[in-house]
């Protein structure tokens, strides 16, 4: 401004010469050198300038309705943080079990060995068969006693839908009866398997009557049985009969009846009846997994699926029901019946859309489990099958990537440290060049978010300001995230305040601080697990949040000063051929006279600098530019200061600007009450200023 101001007065006298220079003068009667030194009085431009004029209202710049300024920085999702970031919820299940099939239940089976007299008296000596063999006539006769009768091995015919088993339990009842017309004193049976002839046991029966049976059992436990079934028998003779009837080798007989009953199949190659397998419980329990310390209670999915995959290790056919008690879809309980042919893998999913699943019903572990009933049907088809009671099924069971509705449990209590961390400003330089004290009186952050996590957050974040041997604290409080309270409410929003209602942030900022030291830490669940389990999280759960950093214009200033060095923008090349140069000046003077409505007080000194001596070889000092207005209680400017100011440039300073590269321009700043109270800047506030320049020029003639 100075130069601009200088260039003026210059062009101003040079057209004020132009003017009064009589152009018939004769030059020649003047004598060799002729010196002049005429003042010159210059108006120079005034005017006013309000604050809106140089500084419009815009989005950051505001004014409010009573036109106090405010300076606001926006910046939209600072922060957006999503369910994903928080937890994975797409893979909670895998479920794996194998059940093995254990004993399964035949039905009875039976075979009948019948022996005739005949055959009998085969085994009998020649004179016993012959007498009896005699008495054959149709005619009655006593019936002669015998003594006991080998009778040898004899195979019983093969058991229908029966190869061979391994039983674990069940019997083998063996019933003779007595067919002949005499009584039989008894019997002994020793049963074995003809294809090895591997015993099986041995019955031993008493006396049996004519026409009488004798029921006698064989314990099968742990026995094995084939299809191939003998006994060696030995009867006991007979008493006789003490009256005549009819003997007949041919038509009279005993009769041997095998029948297996109350059977359990260890193994084997047998046909399998339709069955319900009895040796499973038909319970269990299928884990979530959401990740460690979540206790999930309850879960709704709008769409998803739980896969699965049946394997069969058996020949027998089977059906597998699965039943969800406590997944409820349509009023009713998830149910799934899976059907396998021998020896496959089955897969395919349960529809687990909008279905509201409850984990917590365990009383023992009331969350991550979910109760499971299964039947298991099996059969052979009515063919031989093999079987062993090791046979299984597998079941497999996933939940991956459901669209979740909401999720109710407990989020575990996570902790996150906000390591130190130092935010060098790098304006080191501008603080060294910066003395005395300012405050901004009532800056603002705000932290408006949106959040719909249902889950208890609390925050500690701490900032330290440094500047040299000073520093300040932020001095926040933790601060308790607003959620919602589901089911009233899935979403929420609110604001985050910091200001100096709740911390030091004024003090902070207007320290100011070269560097800052960040941190703190956050909490969810910050009282732990209280076993209420009542958090929420929803599929479209996220924390979205913008900032907004407000700085109303009220502030105070005692004599800040700051500095800074420039070229000198005075100085003109030696080779510059100008009509118009500093020794050309004996004095130069600039008058202003300002009315100030401002509550801002400006001192502004310029110095010419040697950086060789490192002196100020000459200067231009205006303390008092500016004075600050005066303002009422409220801060608010209530009248105005004028200041006159005379800039008195002299032949030293013009020959100063020859000497110094550089120019130092001190500001000094203050506002009203010389920085006692704060003060607030409205945009009609404005500076109304009139100039002048006084020259004096010397003119050389020679």
């Amino acid at each position: 401004m100075i130069k601009r101001f200088c260039l003026l007065a210059v062009a101003a006298i040079s057209l004020f010469i132009q003017g009064c220079v009589k152009e018939t003068y004769d030059m020649t009667k003047l004598s060799e050198e002729v010196r002049l030194s005429p003042s010159l009085a210059i108006p120079g431009p005034k005017g006013e300038v309000l604050f809106s004029d140089i500084v419009k209202a815009n989005d950051t710049v505001l004014f409010d309705d009573d036109k106090f300024v405010r300076i606001v920085f926006r910046q939209d999702s600072v922060i957006n943080l999503q369910l994903e970031d928080y937890y994975d919820l797409n893979d909670m299940v895998n479920f794996r079990q194998s059940y093995q099939f254990g004993v399964i239940s035949i039905g009875s089976f039976q075979s009948t060995l019948t022996l005739t007299l005949n055959q009998i008296t085969q085994s009998m000596s020649s004179a016993t068969r012959n007498q009896i063999s005699a008495l054959d006539d149709g005619a009655t006769h006593l019936f002669p006693a015998f003594p006991s009768v080998n009778l040898g091995g004899k195979s019983f015919p093969p058991f229908p839908g029966f190869e061979n088993a391994v039983f674990q339990s069940g019997y083998l009842d063996i019933s003779l009866t007595n067919n002949l017309t005499t009584p039989l004193s008894g019997a002994t049976l020793n049963l074995y398997n003809s294809s090895d002839n591997s015993a099986i046991g041995s019955v031993t029966l008493p006396e049996i009557p004519a026409g009488q049976t004798i029921i006698r059992s064989v314990d099968l436990a742990d026995k094995r049985v084939t299809s191939a079934l003998a006994a060696a028998i030995v009867l006991s003779g007979s008493s006789g009969t003490s009256t005549p009837v009819i003997i007949s080798l041919n038509n009279s007989s005993i009769s041997l009846l095998a029948r297996g009953r109350d059977l359990k199949v260890k193994s084997g190659r047998i046909v399998i009846p339709s069955q319900r397998i009895s040796s499973l419980d038909e319970k269990d329990t299928i884990t979530f997994d959401p990740g460690e310390g979540i206790e999930i209670e309850k879960i709704s999915i709008n769409t998803g699926n739980v896969s699965y995959k049946l394997t069969s290790t058996t020949s027998l056919a089977s059906s597998f029901t699965i039943t969800l008690p406590t997944a409820i879809k349509n009023s009713s309980a998830i149910t799934k019946t899976i059907s396998t042919a021998s020896g496959t893998v089955y897969t395919g999913t349960i529809d687990f859309s909008s279905s509201v699943s409850d984990l917590g019903t365990d009383p023992a572990h009331p969350f991550n489990r979910i109760p499971m009933q299964y039947t298991l049907n099996v059969n052979s088809g009515g063919v031989l099958v093999n079987f062993n009671s090791t046979d299984k099924i597998e079941l497999e069971l996933s939940l991956k990537d459901p669209d979740i509705d909401y999720v109710k449990g407990y989020f575990s209590q996570i902790s996150e440290t906000i390591e130190p961390d130092t935010l060098d400003l790098d304006i080191d330089e501008i603080l060294n060049s910066l003395t005395g004290e300012f405050l901004i009186s009532n800056p603002i952050i705000r932290l408006n978010y949106s959040n719909s996590f249902a889950i208890p957050l609390k925050v500690d974040f701490q900032a330290t300001g440094s500047r040299g041997s000073r520093s300040v604290n932020l001095g926040l409080d933790p601060i308790m995230i607003s959620y919602p309270q589901y089911p009233d409410s899935r979403d929420i929003s609110s604001v985050i305040t910091i200001d100096r209602e709740n911390s030091d942030l004024p003090e902070l900022i207007s320290l100011p601080p070269g560097k800052v030291v960040f941190s703190g830490s956050a909490a969810m669940n910050p009282n732990g697990n209280t076993g209420a389990r009542d958090n929420y999280v929803f599929g479209n759960s996220r924390f979205l949040a913008s900032a907004e950093v407000e700085v109303p214009l009220e502030f105070r200033l005692n004599n800040l000063q700051f500095a800074d060095t420039i070229d000198n923008f005075l100085k003109l090349d030696e080779d510059d051929d100008s009509p118009v140069k500093p020794e050309n000046f004996k004095s130069l003077e600039l008058l202003l006279t300002a009315t100030n409505y401002f509550p801002l007080g400006v001192g502004v000194r310029m110095g010419l600098y040697d950086e060789d001596t490192g002196k100020v070889l000459s200067d231009i000092d205006a303390s008092k530019l500016l004075e600050a207005a005066p303002v009422n209680q409220d801060g608010k400017s209530n009248g105005f200061r004028e200041t006159k100011t005379t800039f008195e440039i002299d032949q030293d300073f013009f020959d100063a600007i020859k000497s110094s590269e550089k120019i130092i321009i001190w500001f000094t700043l203050n506002t009203s009450s010389s920085g006692t109270v704060d003060v607030k800047i409205y945009s009609d506030y404005k500076i109304g200023f009139r100039t002048s320049v006084v020259a004096k020029p010397e003119i050389i003639f020679n």
